[in-house]
């Protein structure tokens, strides 16, 4: 009887441990070291939500699908993951204001669909402005365009 409640006690330890990964997590690790960054740490998920065709219309979503390589129209109604993760060797590193020289790359999935990400430099304090594209360009850069014509091309495709 005892040598049976320690096999149970040994597989329920086995079982505990392999539950707390995130097998969620490959793919955009994935994604990451394809690019050419090195990931310095992974954060747990941030934040999941289903994407609304008003959210893209408001902040902080209007951001983040900006600088997107593809119109988020395929993802509405759709559950969409972001995790966080701190890189280095990304172009932005450069902006950063510390001694780390690092940035923060947020990857954005659907499913087993990586969708993209976007970036930000890693300050020491809060900056305000928007954030780049997952490789480091602003929204005039990936666009051609400037916010205000953008903004305008943007809101008649989704308010």
């Amino acid at each position: 009887m005892k040598r049976c409640r320690l096999i149970l006690f040994l597989l329920l330890i086995l079982l505990v441990g392999c539950g707390g990964t995130n097998e969620d997590s490959g793919a955009a690790e994935q994604f990451i070291t394809e690019k050419g960054y090195t990931i310095v740490k992974k954060e747990k998920e941030t934040y999941e939500y289903t994407l609304t065709k008003s959210q893209l219309t408001e902040m902080p979503y209007i951001q983040y699908w900006s600088v997107q390589s593809e119109a988020p129209d395929v993802y509405i109604g759709k559950q969409i993951r972001t995790s966080k993760f701190i890189v280095n060797h990304h172009p932005l590193d450069e902006l950063s204001d510390q001694a780390k020289k690092q940035t923060v790359i947020y990857v954005m999935e659907s499913g087993d669909d990586v969708i993209g990400g976007y970036s930000i430099p890693d300050y020491k304090e809060l900056h305000m402005g928007w954030v780049y594209s997952i490789d480091g360009e602003t929204l005039e850069e990936m666009t051609g365009m400037s916010y205000p014509g953008w903004l305008e091309e943007w809101n008649k495709a989704y308010k």
